[in-house]
């Protein structure tokens, strides 16, 4: 019986020790200070009239930065980024349709009223323009980063 005692009381030690690791995990649930990242950029690019607003954009090689694209115009739009993510890692998520090419992330379709969030870490400085592809869609923007 002692064994079984004292196996639960390293059991209970290690996931105290886990949840004290990872304080995250005490506020997934609530949705908000595991989201913060006070080392992480965030930036909203809305599409309205269409339109990229703002329509320039400054980060900094290195730093983390989740950028989140908001399509509320009431028809299909695409943010293409010409070599922004040239062998970048780009986590993409939402319910816009991603496309990868042979350097990896190179559009996403954004549905009416649709949202894509893409993190990653810009590589280099430069100034790095931003379009829609889309027939007759006249809209861009630049990505500009700085060292």
């Amino acid at each position: 019986m002692r064994n079984v005692s004292q196996i639960g009381i390293v059991m209970m030690v290690v996931l105290t020790a886990g949840f004290l690791l990872q304080p995250s995990l005490l506020f997934a649930s609530s949705g908000t200070r595991s989201e913060k990242n006070p080392e992480r950029a965030e930036h909203i690019v809305r599409i309205q009239n269409r339109q990229f607003i703002p329509h320039v954009l400054h980060l900094r090689v290195g730093q983390p930065t989740r950028l989140i694209l908001k399509n509320e115009d009431a028809e299909l739009h695409a943010f293409v980024p010409e070599a922004l993510f040239v062998r970048a890692n780009v986590q993409v998520s939402g319910n816009g349709a991603p496309q990868f090419g042979d350097q990896g992330f190179r559009r996403v379709l954004l549905p009416t009223m649709g949202q894509t969030e893409l993190v990653f870490a810009p590589k280099r400085a430069g100034s790095f323009p931003f379009f829609c592809d889309l027939p007759g869609h006249v809209m861009n923007g630049t990505v500009v980063v700085e060292e």
